[in-house]
């Protein structure tokens, strides 16, 4: 039986009828579920930790004085990685620019404000006078005329410390951005945020039409709510989906929390370009970045231009495409003056101030083994999470002038060294002639360069604290501090610098019948010598000569005092048998050339937190771990080593500081050093092959060409010191062969130092033909041993 239309039509409205009135209820079940999800995932992102903040760490400040040269300390490097902005004269205004004048010497600098842990430095104005040499003449405040003394620049940003990708950013209150800065956000973002209730069906609309007669998704709609919504919880495709999630969160979030809230979250979050590795978010990122300033120093004009780059960061970046960037500016000016942000007159002066974000500076602040070595400080004391997330700011010792000079002393000695040596190159990368260098400052401990090899993208391995080599004859000023001590204590020996010692081929016989026998470099021996002969010379004999005369225990227990721990009790110990990191070598040497203190190097000067607690800072502490007159002694002999003996090539390079140091060769010439010091600066230089291949040089061949270069730089800023001898010292020329003063008639004096009761006290008759004498102190000679030295 066929039915009739009406029948059809009648049975087919009531099952749509039927099918909505059994859909709705689960319909608006289902969507309140959704919705109440939506709501918590909201709540818990607005009310729990909004961002995962990197930790920074930072180098050291520096203190600029009258009578430094600018260049010796690499101040407009500095000034150009600190984000510096150089003016044309009479139009420094803000924070953050300077201007220099080269032919009148003028230099004025408006610094930076910034917070360090132990005081806030407000950021001032300072006219600085220059010598044609750019030496500082004067310094005075502009404001009243007075003279200033030393000024600061902030440290330097030198790495982070972060999981995944590196997003930077400063959190900050809304009331620390000005309502212009706000102004020009609105302006070019939602211009209609306070009217809106976090949708806008009037930019829906607009995008929505746009999108439908281009046949695909070309335009957003989205207001400045549901922009912070993608960021905090989406992905960037473009998709209705995903437009209908932002949606529903933007009208949660604007619910729940105030438009202050909202605009405080998103000034945080909106992504403003790339430095590097490191993303840049937040718009106080962004001005410091680009401008060079605080937020509160910008200009309308450059407050538009950061606005403006909000649409498209990388396209509109003023330092890569200052054409589109003032394009889009202009288009943002435009936008506030219709707005009503801004008069007539404030645009037109907007309008025409030239773009000028700060020079494009692509050198790097990295010190790759430096970071590496804090990084692992800290992970001793922090959790991961903690300095992955929550923004610790870590203070360090680095100097980044500092650390380059010695990054490039120790690749260009590299490569002179493969130049001249062909059989040193290798074509694995891994097996190259490798060289580590640390400095730090005796008196404080601070370590101000690391390198740790030649390239850390080939290797991290960082071989200034890692490696274990043999040091060689830079271990022997540990041999000679313990026969010094045994005189000033009043021992059986009696040994002094110009004390002699006999220098030729001897067997040492210990334990069960073992037996050593100490060779000179290329068997060379001289028979008997002055003390710190040998020592300038690095003679084996003689210094195993000595270490016998004492005793191998004495020996042994200097070089705990000195921080290289227990040594086993073999005779080769004395020339430096053994495996040392050039970390301790230079903690060694430090004590010497700070009169005997111990101070520990450190790196970490202050961690603070993200509120600004300082949560740990270092504290300088010292130990007495040897007396000022015995280390004063070896700074003397350290002092004739690059005078007159193997360290002498630092004075044929250039470098004519007061200094002492020691080279360091194996006997297998598998290891090349030379550690030495001024008074404010000591450097340890090690040069060999990771997988130990014969390098075939001395360390004065291979090391020392490094040390110098480094230290005629790095010292150059620094003030020329002299070492000067402690009460209970005293320097006198004597005659070798009597002991007795110098007089007028004594050829040949050499220089000494003697405590005060062992010096000289009577000077030397003319001498009479014929006569020999010997010194009043002279090593016991040791037992008859013969042996060819060639063995």
């Amino acid at each position: 039986m066929q039915m009739s239309f009406r029948r059809v039509l009648k049975f087919t409205l009531l099952g749509v009828a039927a099918a909505i009135l059994f859909s709705i209820p689960p319909a608006i079940y289902y969507f309140s579920i959704y919705y109440r999800a939506l709501e918590n995932e909201v709540v818990t992102r607005f009310s729990g930790q909004r961002w995962n903040i990197p930790s920074r760490i930072y180098s050291d400040s520096t203190i600029v004085y009258p009578g430094q040269n600018l260049p010796e300390i690499g101040f407009f490097q500095r000034l150009a990685r600190l984000n510096y902005h150089r003016m044309a004269p009479d139009q420094v205004q803000g924070r953050g620019e300077y201007s220099y004048d080269e032919k009148s010497g003028d230099l004025v600098l408006f610094l930076h404000s910034f917070a360090y842990p132990y005081g806030n430095f407000g950021g001032e104005m300072v006219d600085i006078k220059l010598s044609a040499d750019k030496t500082i003449e004067s310094m005075r405040d502009p404001v009243t005329g007075k003279p200033v003394f030393s000024i600061e620049l902030e440290p330097e940003l030198i790495s982070g410390i972060f999981e995944g990708s590196w997003n930077q950013r400063r959190l900050v209150r809304l009331n620390q951005i000005p309502p212009a800065m706000i102004d020009a956000i609105l302006a070019a973002e939602d211009h209609r945020f306070y009217e809106h209730h976090g949708i806008d069906p009037v930019r829906i609309m607009k995008a929505a039409f746009v999108d439908l007669t281009s046949h695909h998704i070309e335009q957003g709609g989205s207001t400045l709510t549901q922009q912070l919504m993608k960021n905090f919880f989406l992905t960037n495709q473009r998709s209705w989906k995903r437009k209908v999630k932002e949606a529903i969160m933007a009208y949660i979030a604007e619910r729940k929390y105030s438009k202050d809230d909202i605009l405080e979250n998103y000034i945080n979050d909106i992504y403003l370009g790339q430095r590097g590795q490191e993303g840049i978010f937040g718009v106080w990122e962004a001005s410091e970045y680009y401008f060079s300033k605080e937020p509160r120093d910008l200009s309308i004009a450059e407050m538009a231009t950061i606005a403006g780059m909000i649409s498209s960061p990388n396209r509109l970046n003023p330092l890569r495409h200052p054409v589109d960037a003032q394009r889009r500016r202009n288009e943002v000016l435009a936008s506030m003056l219709e707005d009503g942000y801004i008069s007539k007159a404030a645009y037109d002066d907007a309008i025409a101030e030239p773009l000028r974000a700060r020079e494009v500076y692509t050198e790097s602040n990295d010190a790759p083994y430096f970071v590496d070595y804090v990084k692992k400080e800290l992970a001793e004391r922090y959790p991961l999470q903690v300095l992955n997330d929550e923004g610790l700011r870590i203070f360090t010792t680095l100097d980044v002038h500092t650390e380059k000079l010695a990054e490039t002393a120790v690749r260009q000695n590299l490569v002179d060294l493969e130049t001249k040596y062909p059989r040193l190159l290798r074509k694995e990368k891994d097996q190259r002639l490798e060289s580590c260098l640390v400095a730090l400052e005796p008196q404080t401990g601070k370590i101000r360069a690391m390198v740790g090899g030649r390239d850390y993208r080939q290797s991290q391995f960082n071989r200034v604290t890692q490696s274990k080599r043999q040091p060689g004859s830079a271990f022997k000023p540990v041999t000679y501090l313990a026969a010094f001590q045994e005189t000033l204590d009043g021992g059986p020996v009696k040994l002094l610098p110009t004390s002699y010692v006999d220098d030729s081929p001897w067997t040492w016989q210990y334990a069960d019948n073992m037996s050593w026998s100490p060779r000179n470099y290329k068997d060379r021996f001289f028979g008997n010598v002055p003390v710190e002969f040998a020592l300038e010379e690095s003679l084996n004999a003689a210094t195993s000569r000595i270490a016998y005369s004492i005793g191998l225990d004495k020996v042994i227990a200097m070089a705990k005092r000195l921080g290289f721990g227990d040594l086993p009790p073999y005779p080769s110990i004395v020339l430096g048998g053994i495996e040392v990191s050039p970390m301790q070598v230079a903690r060694a040497y430090a004590i010497i050339a700070d009169y005997g203190q111990e101070v520990q190097p450190y790196a970490i000067t202050a961690v603070v937190d993200e509120n600004g607690h300082v949560i740990e800072g270092h504290e300088l502490q010292a130990q007495q771990v040897l007396s000022p007159q015995l280390a004063y002694m070896m700074q003397f002999m350290l002092e004739q080593v690059i005078n007159h003996g193997t360290g002498y090539g630092a004075r044929q390079r250039g470098f004519m500081r007061p200094a002492g140091g020691k080279t360091g060769t194996t006997n297998d010439a598998k290891d090349a050093w030379f550690a030495g010091f001024t008074p404010n600066l000591l450097a340890v230089v090690w040069t060999g092959f990771d997988q130990k291949d014969p390098l075939g040089l001395t360390g004065a061949q291979a090391s020392l060409p490094t040390w110098t270069e480094f230290m005629k730089t790095a010292t150059a800023s620094r003030p020329a010191l002299d070492f000067k001898p402690p009460p209970g010292i005293v320097e006198e020329k004597i005659d070798p062969l009597t002991g007795c003063k110098a007089g007028p008639f004594t050829p040949d004096a050499i220089e000494g130092v003697f405590p005060q009761d062992m010096a000289p006290a009577q000077t030397c008759a003319p001498p009479k033909p014929g006569t020999i004498a010997t010194s009043a102190h002279a090593v016991p000679a040791a037992p008859d041993a013969t042996t060819d030295p060639n063995d």
